[in-house]
């Protein structure tokens, strides 16, 4: 099957909202932060992934939003890395946070780039998003630098 791989657009908002709730993600505020969601589109138009970055003052952002199809294998996920890696670049985002709950992630997220972060900056905790993720069991702080 075909995919295609974009920046979310506004009318891509009530898609998007309705893929996330199907996959039960957090989805609030999601049409405030259209333009920093990357979208993967199967050769029908649907919403196949996704990947989201919440900015903050300072050039840091958190990562969210991480939702693919069970079609979809490895090589997906690492493009929707690396194309997250040019919008935040656009962005003018350096510092990419993400809390992950899941130990057998972290290895990927390290050849990703991410390393284990004891502390948070004080603008994450604005973040609902970000709150709510750190309560999930298990959940472990990562960050990625950019030079």
């Amino acid at each position: 099957m075909f995919y295609q791989l974009r920046v979310a657009r506004d009318q891509d908002t009530e898609a998007l909202e309705a893929f996330l709730k199907k996959a039960d993600t957090a989805h609030a505020e999601i049409d405030q932060q259209i333009s920093r969601f990357i979208v993967l589109e199967d050769s029908e138009k649907k919403i196949a992934a996704c990947l989201g970055i919440e900015k903050f003052s300072g050039g840091k952002g958190l990562l969210r939003s991480l939702v693919m199809s069970d079609r979809l294998n490895q090589s997906h996920i690492v493009t929707l890395f690396q194309s997250m890696d040019v919008l935040c670049k656009k962005h003018e985002i350096q510092d990419v946070y993400l809390v992950a709950n899941q130990p057998s992630s972290a290895e990927f997220l390290n050849v990703m780039g991410f390393e284990a972060c004891a502390n948070a900056p004080d603008e994450l905790y604005t973040s609902e998003h970000f709150r709510n993720s750190l309560c999930t069991e298990g959940s472990f702080l990562m960050v990625k630098t950019s030079a």
